[in-house]
């Protein structure tokens, strides 16, 4: 039905021209009647009325305010209600104050309302008690007095007043100036409801849909919102609306529901229109119509509607139904969530969490976290609890991350029941109850929850906390696997390659690999990866396990890793490079990964890519050994056998081997087998040997055959990944996010993860700068300075980097201190403008600031001499392994100056500040090796940094070189700057 059609059905327009329409006239001259007789009895009743009758003044007031005989007219309409008012007409003593109350036909005045509904009231007129009550509820002209306004409330129910009792039903029901007794306000509602009150049916409803007061009973709601919402009460025909959606109380009819929505909508309902919007978006009852749900969202959103603004803002985040913008998303969800509407309260965490569409900021993450799990929001309270479990805005506190979790699992949130299992699992604030586990990954993957399932069929596979039970194993992972999970696919390709708890099917197990890699599974990018070196499923194709592999390390992977190094090792896939194969081993065993450790023992024992040193090979081994790795106990055993980086031990031999055989390692059970062949640490036991070997022999182990066998940028907190970081940057920047823009802008300055690019460097930074973001303007002024990527543009530059400044950006501020120190790109040298800027960047930590202030400082230039503030400087910058500050901070203690003269000291800050890069470091520090200064003389460690002094241009280096050597200094030249211009911008 068109939802401005009334209930007699849709009008039609017909274009055929034999169709033919009849009309009433006998209808339309009973209408034309009608209001003519409205009109005769208004004009009679105005003259009665200008005779002085006050009988009518009242009901003339009522003609002119509901338009009946006469346009509407509030001022008349308060004119004639003021007339009967002096004469006592408590009818129209009411209507006055509502007048007053809301400012029609006279100008507001809430004081004078409570006057009039008083003596109304004081004199028993139900209508007037009502009005007073409601004033007093809220705190309208009067002071909030909710005892008070029950009592008015009660005096006019008692009347039989439907409003009265209405509004005493919801003081019942929630507890406003009388003890909350849902039982009364059933009883109050019950009696507005009989005089066909809407408000009252559509109130009552809701407690016989809730069983509040009543025992529930769906259908009696059904029937009572049916009865208001024909009256055109919106809040009813939106009620009605969701129970013919959900089936509550009657068959599901989706297009009913909508019917109703679009009547309660069509008065601007705010939550008609919000589930409305919901059924445009998702085609309920209707045909799916996006642009309707948003402008429908909006039109909710702009009333105020937390619902309606949550999900606008949720459709922005997510780009549902509209161009994604993250700015929008915040904007909307911060609405909802000031009115404490949970589920925007946790999105908006989220936001704060991740950097969507605001700053990230974990602790306003936790704020926003809390006051929706305040109000017990289950995703909120499963949030809240990873932030106290990651330490993420909060202290790690792991019993308050279980409880939490407990409490969003108890109301049956999958995810919070999830963490808890894991949390049962792994014993982090909780005792370690693998049962326990269990039982919560069951509630969780009954609801579906892919990664509960997963974990569900970890648990049946290694028997933890359940019987082990592969078949249960396979099962749960193809019910994970089937929701597109990674680790799932992952679980289910080595039950398909092992043949565990279904048939063996190695190509099967590949395509699941492959599935799973493709989604970003390290795991499986992993396994994919061996399959492809040793031909699991598929031909062998070295080739394809590099970029797999690589992808793996890339997010942490220690198996894949060392699977690199092994082929770096042995040239599969790859060039042979045992220095890379050293990388790759090193890098897993700082994980601790046994497999790595061994290798890397190996490649020491054997001297391949590092020097040979067999008893650091031991040390390895051992490390390895401990955290049982079979192949580092059957090395260790071998050392232990052959005194290999220790001494001969062939008991401790034994044991070793003995450890790494009992698990079936072949190389282990051959080794052992020749100890009990020669009686080496056990005695000789030839049918023992022959056991052994033959464990090993069916291995098909050919020794016992022949015998008889980062963050993706900085790497801070996750494994390196610079491409993956500069692909981050670019989703963000192309969604108009200033930081990311300038982000990908600096990546493209310096080749971070992708080509070097300064033009598209300069396009970025320029949307940035557009929109003030301090770090761009630095930047760009950089590029305009140096004509990268761009033409040069000194004054732009300087407008820029003022900017920036300006806004409190410290390397901004260095960099223009800089500019001012030195007379830079047409500012006049101003040494105490200098000063000034650099103590502004230095009090926030920029630790090249520091370097410069303290420099100024040291030299007295633009401020007083101050030695000793001058170290202070040069120690803060220091303590930023700042390679100019260290090497200030050296010339302090080499000179005495604000400290006590320490040449040993000076000397180590020296060479730290030479490892560093700083050349003139390294250029002090070949002199003092030369001359055995602070250092024991070394002529090859002088020649060694005075070479890398003069490869950096300092002239001096290169002069002192052929001195020392009486050789050529290589690629020596000028010295790039001098005390003041060993910087610019090392901050950005």
């Amino acid at each position: 039905m068109d939802p401005k059609s009334d209930d007699r059905g849709e009008q039609k327009e017909f274009s055929n021209p034999q169709d033919v329409v009849f009309v009433n006239t006998q209808l339309i001259l009973k209408a034309m009647q009608n209001v003519q007789k409205a009109q005769q009895d208004f004009q009679a009743m105005l003259e009665q009325a200008e005779l002085g009758d006050t009988s009518v003044q009242y009901d003339l007031g009522v003609r002119y305010a509901e338009g009946d005989g006469v346009d509407s007219d509030m001022v008349q309409a308060a004119h004639w209600f003021s007339l009967a008012a002096e004469s006592g007409d408590l009818r129209a003593i009411e209507a006055l104050g509502r007048c007053y109350q809301m400012g029609t036909g006279v100008e507001e005045d809430q004081g004078r309302a409570v006057e009039l509904y008083t003596q109304a009231a004081d004199q028993g007129y139900a209508g007037a008690q009502c009005s007073l009550g409601l004033c007093l509820e809220n705190g309208s002209g009067v002071d909030q007095d909710p005892v008070k306004a029950a009592e008015y409330y009660l005096l006019a129910a008692e009347q039989g007043h439907a409003p009265a009792q209405c509004n005493l039903g919801v003081c019942c029901l929630n507890g406003i100036g009388v003890d909350r007794d849902p039982e009364e306000a059933v009883h109050w509602l019950t009696k507005a409801a009989e005089q066909n009150f809407p408000r009252a049916q559509s109130i009552l409803g809701v407690c016989w849909e809730n069983g509040t007061g009543v025992d529930q009973d769906p259908a009696r709601a059904v029937e009572l919102y049916r009865k208001a919402a024909e009256q055109g009460y919106a809040p009813a025909q939106c009620n009605l609306a969701v129970c013919c959606l959900n089936g509550i109380g009657m068959e599901a009819d989706a297009p009913q529901g909508v019917e109703w929505l679009e009547r309660a909508a069509a008065q601007d309902f705010a939550r008609a229109q919000c589930i409305l919007a919901d059924c445009c978006k998702t085609g309920s009852g209707l045909a799916q119509d996006q642009p309707r749900a948003m402008a429908l969202y909006e039109a909710s959103a702009g009333q105020g509607y937390p619902p309606a603004q949550c999900n606008l803002g949720y459709c922005y985040l997510t780009g549902i139904g509209v161009e994604e913008d993250d700015v929008q998303a915040v904007r909307w969800l911060t609405q909802a969530a000031e009115q404490d509407f949970p589920r925007a309260q946790r999105l908006l965490g989220c936001c704060c969490r991740d950097g969507d569409g605001t700053p990230a900021d974990a602790q306003k993450a936790v704020e926003w976290f809390r006051k929706a799990a305040a109000q017990d929001y289950p995703p909120a309270l499963c949030d809240l609890g990873l932030c106290y479990e990651m330490g993420t805005g909060v202290e790690v506190d792991l019993k308050r991350a279980t409880d939490l979790y407990r409490r969003s699992g108890e109301r049956d949130y999958a995810p919070g029941q999830c963490n808890l299992a894991v949390c049962y699992l792994n014993g982090d604030g909780v005792e370690k109850d693998a049962a326990q586990a269990a039982a919560w990954l069951w509630r969780a993957a009954a609801l579906d929850f892919p990664r509960a399932q997963s974990i569900l069929a970890d648990c049946y596979r290694d028997g933890d906390g359940v019987p082990r039970d592969d078949a249960e194993a396979a099962r749960l992972y193809q019910l994970a696997a089937d929701q597109g999970y990674p680790p799932a696919l992952c679980g289910l390709g080595l039950c398909y390659e092992l043949g565990e708890g279904v048939p063996e099917d190695k190509a099967r197990a590949v395509a699941l690999y492959t599935q799973a890699a493709q989604r970003g599974n390290l795991s499986a990018q992993c396994n994919l990866g061996y399959c492809c070196l040793t031909g699991i499923g598929m031909d062998p194709a070295p080739e394809q396990a590099i970029p797999w592999l690589e992808r793996a390390a890339e997010q942490g992977s220690a198996r894949a890793m060392s699977l690199l190094g092994s082929c770096y090792r042995d040239g599969d896939g790859v060039e042979a490079d045992a220095e890379k194969a050293v990388q790759w081993y090193q890098k897993a065993a700082d994980l601790e990964y046994p497999p790595a450790l061994c290798s890397l023992g190996l490649c020491y024992e054997r001297g391949e890519g590092v020097p040979e040193d067999k008893a650091r090979a031991v040390a390895l081994y051992t490390q390895a050994a401990q955290r049982g790795d079979l192949a580092a106990q059957c090395n260790l055993g071998y050392c232990y056998l052959t005194g290999i980086g220790t001494e001969v031990d062939c008991g401790r031999a034994v044991e070793w081997l003995d450890r790494a055989a009992r698990r079936g390692f072949p190389r282990a059970l051959d080794l052992l087998g020749d100890c009990y062949q020669n009686g080496d640490g056990v005695e000789t036991d030839d049918a023992k040997a022959v056991e052994l070997y033959r464990r090993a022999a069916e291995q098909d182990y050919a020794p016992s055959i022949a015998s008889l066998g980062l963050c993706c940028e900085l790497g801070q907190g996750l494994p390196e990944d610079k491409p993956k970081a500069a692909a981050l940057y670019r989703k963000a920047a192309e969604m108009g996010y200033t930081y990311a823009q300038c982000n990908l802008g600096f990546c493209y300055l310096r080749g971070i993860g992708i080509d070097r690019d300064p033009a598209q460097a300069v396009i970025w930074l320029q949307k940035a700068a557009e929109k003030g973001q301090s770090r761009a303007m630095s930047l760009l002024s950089r590029c305009c300075f140096d004509g990268s990527g761009m033409q040069k543009d000194e004054k732009r530059g300087l407008e820029l980097l003022r900017r920036a400044a300006e806004q409190g950006y410290a390397p901004a501020q260095c960099n223009l201190g800089l500019c001012y120190e030195n007379g830079f790109h047409g500012l006049a040298q101003d040494l105490s403008k200098a000063a000034e800027l650099y103590r502004r960047s230095a009090e926030q930590g920029d630790a090249a600031a520091q370097s410069n202030l303290g420099s100024l400082y040291y030299t007295g230039s633009g401020v007083e001499r101050d030695d000793a503030l001058a170290f202070q400087w040069f120690s803060r910058s220091a303590e930023q392994d700042f390679p100019a500050g260290v090497y200030h901070l050296a010339d302090c203690y080499a000179s005495g100056r604000g400290t006590a003269t320490d040449i040993a000291r000076a000397a180590e800050l020296y060479q730290k500040a030479a490892r560093l890069g700083d050349e003139d470091a390294m250029f002090i520090l070949g002199k003092w090796y030369r001359d055995g200064k602070g250092l024991r003389a070394d002529p090859e460690q002088a020649r060694f940094w005075l070479r890398k002094a003069a490869d950096a241009g300092v002239k001096e280096a290169a002069a002192c070189l052929r001195a020392l050597s009486g050789k050529a200094p290589g690629k020596g030249g000028e010295k790039r700057g001098g005390f003041f211009q060993k910087l610019f911008g090392k901050g950005d």
